[in-house]
């Protein structure tokens, strides 16, 4: 659990977070016997909440105050938020749990204007009844009809699962939407090359089965026959009966209902005197099938997965990108290269593609027929969609406009999926993708409230030593963590004994990454206030000539590298990519961000450290040169030359917007 009182460059310190347990493992709870785990739990946030907690004394009120404490949001991956609320799983007919949207069949619905979030009130009700029913016959039959168990959460005066059960963007789009578009629609892995999975034959939109009108089995029933009229017809010999009668077969193990219904929404009725009988609906079905396309279009990538990730691979090789930015590997593609993590995927998606797909396929380019380049660029605009929504999921700051955005990017994608890549599915993940529209407007950058934090957590505590002995390694974890985490506070107290302070600094020698272990004269740390000061073990270095003409000075100190809130610059010739920054002409913000790449980091003498940049000059108006990137307004990318002018230009670190690649 996190404190979202805390501000955000704190809150998610492992020092500052609640580990409230670990479930023993080597398995899951089943289905409604997490709640025994987290009762506890439940039972100190009721009173937290209804009763109130009094602190003896704080800091603002020496003389104590009663708080109360609310749970804000669950965060997880899908499968996760139907476990700990105990509603029907994401591959049920009940798959939202933020809206009345029922049915497989909807996955891909984009009127999101007009869906209605689930009522809480009877969302309790249903869970109220199953707790309250006797038998295990019950229990079946109120979740088949309202696809709600009791969960412990519902102790909760206030708790409201279509608002506060979050769809979290790390695993919803950065490891869904992501792998899934690349893999398996661009096809740019060689795990989807080799893939054995049978792909459709053909798209076909069979409608909505209305709520209420069929039972829970002939619900499932009506969606696998959904998928068997689409399947593809293989045949080796050239015996196409042989394969219908297959079908047949697994048609006739359907209930009449279900075929009934499938018939009568293709509108393919038998035309039969007297009775109707099961196989004359089946036959119905197979006549109608008979008349579809068998097989898939053989080439589906006309674009050539294998170039295309040459080229990847060539960008990721040949961009310099700061040092806080999770990088690809550079075989990305091949099974050597291992599983993508989501911060590698959020690279990816919001770097890399996006340079390669429009430096191949976007304006300016050519290829051998228009046919051929229409298809590329309609490709290339759809992954656009995505791009664009993955990076304002992902940005630190969010507005109504850009939420709205998000939104509409969302629709345009989900709504040519089908027909831009006829062979693809439709997920749980394309729904719920929409309702991080509601969240960022009501929680506010995902990066306040996302899996990120938790997920880095749960990697601390699996890389704990243990010795495999399950009923003891949780305790002995969950220990660890406390006791870790109450040395690092006891760190940071302003009344720290020097001597604890000191071993302080032993530790963060020894243990801080290699990539920190700079010495003082390289290192300049920030200090509260914007103005970031000269270490006082600095020495001075002779000025270059071109910086002379800056300074007007001979002597002066040079830094290699520069610290500012958390985030590292250096002069380009120690670290290319923690150079380059966008910042604002004389720190003016109502004018454009301009890049620049630092040549020196050097203190004024008030001994404050600046940079001395040069900027990238913009492409010549006399060239021909289109900015390709000009046509995606909420893909922030810019053609610039790679020339720099020849003046040094003296910047703030405050002025810097960020870096750039």
């Amino acid at each position: 659990m996190a404190c979202l009182n805390l501000p955000l460059d704190i809150r998610y310190k492992p020092e500052n977070m609640y580990l409230a347990g670990i479930i023993p493992g080597p398995k899951q709870p089943s289905l409604e016997n997490l709640n025994h785990y987290i009762r506890p739990l439940i039972n100190d946030l009721v009173d937290a909440w209804e009763r109130g907690i009094k602190f003896s004394k704080t800091v603002c009120y020496p003389n104590g105050r009663l708080t109360r404490s609310a749970v804000a949001l669950v965060v997880c991956d899908l499968p996760a938020a139907r476990h700990v609320s105990s509603l029907a799983g994401v591959s049920s007919h009940f798959y939202c749990s933020a809206c009345k949207c029922y049915h497989k069949s909807t996955y891909g619905r984009v009127d999101c204007e007009n869906w209605e979030p689930r009522d809480k009130n009877k969302l309790r009700k249903y869970a109220e009844q199953w707790r309250d029913a006797v038998t295990s016959s019950e229990h079946e039959k109120l979740f088949k009809a309202h696809g709600v168990r009791y969960s412990e959460l519902w102790r909760l005066s206030y708790w409201d699962p279509s608002r506060q059960l979050i769809v979290d963007p790390m695993h919803c789009i950065l490891e869904g939407l992501v792998p899934y578009h690349v893999r398996n629609l661009l096809g740019l892995t060689s795990q989807s090359n080799t893939s054995t999975s049978a792909s459709p034959a053909f798209s076909h939109n069979f409608g909505e089965v209305p709520l209420g009108t069929m039972s829970s089995k002939e619900m499932t029933q009506i969606s696998t026959i959904h998928a068997l009229l689409v399947s593809q017809i293989f045949s080796n010999n050239g015996q196409l009966d042989e394969c219908f009668d297959a079908l047949k077969k697994s048609l006739l193990y359907k209930n009449v209902g279900a075929l009934k219904f499938v018939c009568s929404t293709l509108g393919c009725m038998p035309q039969k005197a007297g009775r109707t009988l099961k196989v004359d609906y089946v036959k119905a079905l197979l006549d109608w099938h008979r008349e579809q396309p068998l097989a898939a279009p053989k080439e589906e990538h006309q674009f050539g997965p294998t170039e295309v990730l040459g080229h990847i691979r060539n960008v990721i090789r040949d961009t310099s990108i700061p040092t806080w930015l999770g990088s690809v590997p550079s075989n990305f593609g091949e099974a050597s290269a291992g599983t993508l993590k989501a911060d590698e995927w959020r690279t990816l998606i919001t770097v890399y593609l996006p340079i390669t797909l429009v430096n191949l396929w976007g304006a300016g380019t050519s290829h051998s027929s228009p046919e051929l380049a229409a298809r590329l660029r309609t490709v290339l605009d759809h992954t656009m969609e995505l791009v664009s929504a993955a990076y304002i999921a992902c940005a630190r700051t969010m507005t109504a406009r850009r939420a709205q955005a998000y939104r509409s990017y969302m629709v345009s994608y989900v709504g040519k999926l089908k027909e831009i890549h006829p062979t693809s599915s439709l997920r749980p993940n394309h729904h719920a993708a929409f309702h991080i529209y509601d969240y960022l407007l009501l929680f506010g950058p995902a990066h306040s409230w996302w899996c990120f934090p938790f997920e880095r957590l749960i990697g601390i505590l699996q890389r704990l030593p243990v010795n495999h002995k399950f009923g003891e390694l949780e305790n002995t974890m969950l220990h660890s963590y406390i006791k870790t985490a109450v040395f690092h506070r006891w760190f940071a107290r302003l009344d720290c004994p020097p001597a604890i302070r000191e071993c302080r600094d032993i530790f963060d020698r020894v243990y801080a990454p290699k990539s920190s272990q700079n010495s003082y004269q390289e290192f300049a740390e920030d200090p509260m206030n914007d103005a970031i000061q000269v270490p006082d073990c600095a020495m001075t270095s002779a000025v270059p000539d071109d910086l002379y003409t800056l300074l007007r000075r001979r002597t002066a100190i040079l830094c290699a590298t520069l610290k500012f809130d958390g985030v590292i610059y250096s002069r380009a010739s120690t670290h290319l990519g923690n150079s380059q920054i966008l910042y604002y002409p004389r720190g003016d913000r109502t004018l454009t961000p301009v890049p620049a790449s630092i040549k020196y980091i050097y203190g004024t003498l008030m001994g404050e450290l600046l940079f001395a940049a040069q900027r990238h000059l913009p492409l010549d108006p006399h060239d021909c040169t289109i900015d390709p990137f000009s046509i995606y307004p909420d893909f922030p990318a810019k053609m610039y030359s790679t020339e720099l002018e020849s003046r040094l230009e003296n910047v703030k670190v405050t002025w810097v917007v960020s870096h750039f690649a």
